[in-house]
């Protein structure tokens, strides 16, 4: 029972992983639990995997866990005083100009995808990007120019930095 539990255990933490470093550090206390249970039933092969699946699952949860410390550090909050007003009003132009060309829309959990049109050159888009990262600095921006010749720009950050952009940036949401 002790090792049908064990499993289980893992299995469910594995599958929940995304919703909160938590769950990696059960999938870590599972594995340890599984590794004890392959050593006491003589299956020392799999209380070695095991064993070092722990270390893999600590290793991800320490990670995880500083990514999200980091998060509760850094406010989901705009300085709309980071610009001057001649500035802020080259952002709004820029930001116009931006989500005007924008072509397509995808995302992920964590992020947009825009692929920007030529009716934006990467200069401007770069620009765009600087002030929006001034004023806003808890955004993950990244600009990318694929192979095939499009040009995208990465919006995000978390789930909560990409609801926050889904209600401020409610053009690119709906296209």
């Amino acid at each position: 029972m002790f090792g049908v539990a064990s499993v289980s255990l893992m299995l469910i933490a594995y599958a929940l992983e995304e919703r909160s470093p938590m769950f990696v550090l059960l999938f870590a206390g599972a594995c340890a639990a599984s590794s004890v249970y392959g050593f006491l039933v003589g299956a020392w092969p799999f209380g070695i995997v095991e064993a070092v699946w722990t270390a893999v699952a600590i290793r991800r949860w320490r990670i995880r866990a500083g990514d999200s410390d980091h998060g509760m550090t850094r406010p989901i909050a705009c300085d709309m005083t980071a610009l001057s007003p001649a500035e802020r009003q080259r952002y709004d132009a820029l930001r116009r100009l931006v989500l005007d060309s924008v072509d397509e829309v995808t995302s992920s959990a964590t992020e947009f995808h825009l692929r920007v049109g030529r009716a934006a050159s990467p200069s401007e888009v770069t620009e765009w990007m600087a002030l929006e990262r001034r004023c806003c600095p808890f955004l993950t921006l990244q600009l990318a120019f694929r192979d095939d010749g499009t040009t995208w720009v990465y919006l995000g950050g978390s789930a909560a930095i990409k609801a926050f952009l889904a209600d401020e940036f409610r053009e690119f949401v709906t296209i």
